[in-house]
């Protein structure tokens, strides 16, 4: 397979980079995912049985999604890492935060240029009967921070969540709708 023509626009160099919301709820929670594969496209449109999910709306420059790529024999594996900083931490962040240890996840960022990006599923490798490859889901892998020391020291949490994967991170086109008022409830399916 070839690439034939993908083009690139002078206004792709100005999107603004980061992630403005990270949305996380467990893999035990999906019923069924649906994957788009059609030309062009490397995403998926749907997601089933997501009930509540975990919502973070990130100060801007906090949040970021990274993936790095490597070949083993004839396997390409992909580690993908979304981070994020928690500022002043209160007792509902840090049972938020809690909540997510020990626990099989998906992660939703949504980018600043809108864009929705899903880890914790993918469609390569898995088994027959699976919805989505069951081991590739996310982890929660670090937390770090503490209150500092000083009156300008951060005072809040980095947390970071890992996901290995057999392809690069897929846009979420399904329906992502945020809470209206910062708070309460967001839809996912």
């Amino acid at each position: 397979m070839s690439i034939e023509h993908l083009s690139i626009a002078a206004a792709d160099y100005e999107v603004r980079g980061g992630l403005q919301y990270v949305a996380i709820t467990t893999f035990d929670d999906a019923t069924g995912v649906t994957f788009n594969n059609a030309a062009g496209q490397h995403a998926v449109s749907a997601i089933a049985g997501v009930g509540s999910a975990v919502l973070f709306d990130l100060q801007e420059g906090t949040g970021s999604l990274s993936t790095s790529g490597s070949k083993d024999g004839g396997t390409i594996l992909f580690e993908h890492t979304v981070s994020f900083y928690v500022p002043n931490c209160s007792t509902a962040h840090l049972s938020a935060i809690e909540s997510l240890r020990n626990e099989n996840l998906i992660v939703w960022g949504q980018s600043y240029a809108g864009k929705v990006y899903i880890i914790g599923v993918s469609e390569a490798y898995k088994l027959e009967d699976d919805i989505s490859n069951q081991q590739m889901f996310a982890t929660f892998s670090s937390v770090e921070g503490g209150t500092g020391s000083a009156l300008g020291d951060d005072n809040g949490l980095t947390v970071t969540l890992t996901a290995q994967s057999g392809e690069l991170p897929r846009e979420f086109t399904g329906t992502f709708t945020l809470p209206t008022d910062g708070a309460g409830a967001m839809t996912i399916s």
